[in-house]
């Protein structure tokens, strides 16, 4: 039987400092992590809710909270500690110069915002899009300037590549972290699973109710009804699902202008349906002013 596990004050903040370090991390390296810093067996960090109540009751004076979200592919879970509220000091905090971060922040609206609905942009235009900001050219970055760059917000865990390293998709800790600002600002781009009710930027979408589904949660379901997929919301079969991710063929959101008419393929970075994410801990800085 699992123990209760109560660490110490000591324990608890070095398990702070080591989520702190990890930045985003799965499940599994969380209970070894739990396992190394309170000195218990395998079998005793069977329950981590504990832990994280622990943590989280500990940090929210600082702002800072445990949460996860679920690799949509491999239903691998990945959790980051993350600012629950964004301030001058976690600007000051954060490991970019001001113009990395209004980077940053233009590749993460242009990825969410994408015209097709696959939550992800080429290579090539997250190149494009990283040499701007606002619209104005940013610097004089090279090619292999720019691709360090990106390489370095997917180590940060805030971009992702795909497998075949052609597109540029959400990471999780942008997933986990910018949860509630996608809510504010970009409520019309947000699709939920209707199996497991995370964000969905990948999957199916079902024709007859525009409800998505996750690839993994979509392989749950047609492993449990013998390889016959029925949408959850509707439960309607479904024969040609449409996919959308990255290097797929895409649903495009509908999104309302503020005049009121309803606009599809034309919605992109330079003309934004939204507010700006504020939660990427970004504050136009005079210095960064053209």
């Amino acid at each position: 039987m699992a123990m209760a596990m109560d660490g110490t004050a000591h324990e608890q903040q070095m398990l702070v400092q080591w989520c702190m370090a990890a930045q985003v991390f799965t499940e599994s390296e969380f209970r070894q992590a739990i396992q190394r810093t309170y000195c218990t067996e395998e079998e005793d960090t069977e329950e981590i809710q504990p832990v994280i109540e622990q943590i989280n009751s500990r940090m929210s004076a600082f702002s800072l909270e445990l949460r996860s979200c679920m690799d949509q592919i491999s239903g691998i879970r990945n959790w980051a500690l993350v600012n629950t509220n964004a301030d001058a000091i976690s600007t000051g905090a954060t490991p970019y110069t001001a113009s990395e971060l209004v980077t940053l922040k233009t590749l993460v609206e242009g990825v969410f915002t994408e015209k097709m609905g696959n939550y992800s942009l080429s290579l090539h235009e997250a190149l494009r899009m990283a040499t701007k900001r606002n619209g104005t050219v940013a610097g004089t970055l090279t090619r292999a300037e720019t691709e360090s760059l990106i390489r370095k917000f997917c180590a940060g865990g805030w971009l992702a590549t795909d497998p075949d390293g052609g597109y540029v998709v959400l990471g999780a800790r942008s997933i986990i972290e910018l949860q509630s600002f996608f809510n504010v600002g970009f409520a019309d781009y947000i699709r939920l699973c209707s199996l497991c009710k995370e964000m969905a930027t990948s999957g199916i979408m079902c024709m007859e109710c525009m409800e998505a589904v996750h690839p993994y949660c979509a392989n749950r379901l047609a492993s449990a009804s013998g390889n016959q997929l029925t949408c959850p919301a509707c439960n309607k079969h479904i024969e040609q699902p449409r996919k959308f991710g990255p290097g797929e063929r895409g649903v495009p959101h509908i999104v309302e202008s503020v005049a009121g008419s309803v606009r599809g393929d034309s919605v992109g970075l330079d003309e934004p349906a939204t507010q700006s994410i504020k939660k990427l801990c970004i504050e136009d800085s005079s210095d960064d002013e053209e």
